[in-house]
């Protein structure tokens, strides 16, 4: 795995208390932190788990050798630096059943802020890497996330040491992507949450369906377009369903009625209207007044524009949350030592708890 945007010097690695690594699908994003959860370097790979897995079978080599690899290239000279053993912890789709190992689940209810997290081991020629598992939902319709629990996490803590902050309190958060999470939270325990394939749809008709081959490339977002295929989605004319109101970008074409430039915001509209549309659902008829949203910057506009359109104020997070939610899942592991000088005193988080339970 060839590494790049990194940031640091190799003198860093000296500080160093925790490697923390945001493992996903298509890349990986390496943090070296201090004693308190500071960053003190961080780069990313383009080596996610679909790379390293289909470079593992060209080259007929174990899977777990292929990752072994690419995280020695990723982080072995931070490693090699250091003044000591440092430890690793890992999130994300490297603990499914494509990555390095299956690291299982967390059943729901969980609290975020307070629970340790039970972690599966690997070692490495580094030495060990501590996989976090993802959370499930045992409902009739089961649901996983793996990965998106680490940026809940991010978000739980700022709830849970924020002035004035219900400590039971309803939240819903939403994170775009390729599979779409919608989560509830009461305080900084998640309850439930719904996932809904929006992206990996929305790709596959751009690339591999009649629709895409009506789509041209336009050199900015037509927000008109989006909003034309949101409003569709969530009125009158979505009663028939996406799979009916799609053979609109289409039709809408063939009539004139349509630009071929428009065509990709406009099923853009389309799909995510729908999935508000869903998700309303688990409203029970009552909207939220707002919602936060973690994810991609150009995602998480459109998501907020569509929000907005039916009155729901959203927001999103200053700053990557990631290692600090990393670094505190390690503290409750065992891996990272309290935060401050002093090695016996909490961190933020537990003092909050500590303060709740007195």
């Amino acid at each position: 795995m060839r590494h790049s945007g990194g940031t640091g010097v190799m003198g860093d690695s000296a500080a160093a208390s925790l490697v923390a690594l945001d493992w996903g699908t298509t890349s990986c994003r390496a943090y070296l932190l201090g004693a308190g959860g500071e960053v003190l370097a961080r780069r990313s790979g383009a080596g996610g788990v679909m790379g390293v897995t289909e470079r593992a079978a060209e080259a007929g080599i174990d899977r777990a050798d292929a990752f072994d690899q690419a995280f020695e290239a990723l982080c072995g000279d931070w490693l090699r630096a250091a003044a000591g053993p440092v430890p690793v912890i890992a999130s994300g789709m490297v603990g499914s059943d494509q990555g390095w190992a299956p690291a299982g689940y967390v059943e729901l209810p969980v609290d975020l802020a307070h629970a340790a997290l039970p972690l599966t081991t690997v070692v490495s020629s580094l030495g060990e890497v501590h996989i976090l598992p993802g959370l499930i939902s045992t409902k009739t319709l089961p649901g996983v996330l793996r990965g998106e629990e680490t940026q809940l996490v991010g978000a739980a803590l700022e709830w849970d040491t924020s002035a004035g902050s219900a400590p039971d309190a309803e939240r819903l958060v939403v994170l775009p992507g390729t599979h779409a999470k919608w989560a509830r939270l009461r305080g900084t325990v998640v309850t439930e949450f719904t996932t809904f394939m929006t992206g990996e749809i929305y790709s596959l008709l751009l690339n591999r369906s009649i629709l895409g081959r009506l789509v041209k490339p336009a050199g900015a977002p037509c927000w008109d377009s989006f909003d034309r295929g949101f409003d569709v989605s969530t009125g009158a004319a979505g009663d028939t369903g996406l799979l009916s109101t799609l053979f609109s970008a289409r039709s809408l074409v063939l009539t004139g009625r349509l630009e071929q430039e428009q065509v990709g915001d406009y099923i853009s509209g389309l799909m995510i209207g729908s999935e508000v549309r869903g998700a309303a659902h688990a409203w029970s008829g009552r909207p939220p007044d707002d919602v936060l949203l973690l994810g991609e910057d150009g995602l998480c506009e459109r998501y907020a524009r569509a929000l907005s359109r039916l009155g729901i104020r959203s927001a999103r997070p200053a700053g990557d949350s990631t290692p600090r939610a990393l670094a505190h899942l390690a503290r409750r592991a065992g891996l990272l030592a309290p935060a401050g000088s002093d090695p016996t005193a909490p961190d933020r988080a537990t003092a909050v708890l500590q303060k709740w339970e007195a």
